[in-house]
């Protein structure tokens, strides 16, 4: 997985995770409920994982340098 890769990932899971913390204090008025934060947080894996599927599958069918080097040579 190459930096570009790690760093998406990195990117999406900090603004998946900070979503659900933010709002589960939203609609609870500022206090904390773990039930609401577990189901957000639920759901922010489930996006995370789905993004990384998706993403992984683009990479995979991505042009590399080295497919490119095969194909024209």
């Amino acid at each position: 997985m190459t930096r570009r890769a790690l760093l998406r990932r990195a990117v999406a899971a900090a603004l998946l995770v900070s979503s659900a913390i933010g709002s589960a204090l939203f609609w609870t008025s500022g206090a904390f409920d773990p039930l609401i934060f577990s189901v957000n947080a639920l759901v922010a894996v489930a996006g995370m994982v789905w993004l990384h599927i998706r993403w992984s599958a683009a990479e995979r069918r991505a042009l590399t340098p080295e497919k490119a080097k095969e194909i024209f040579s």
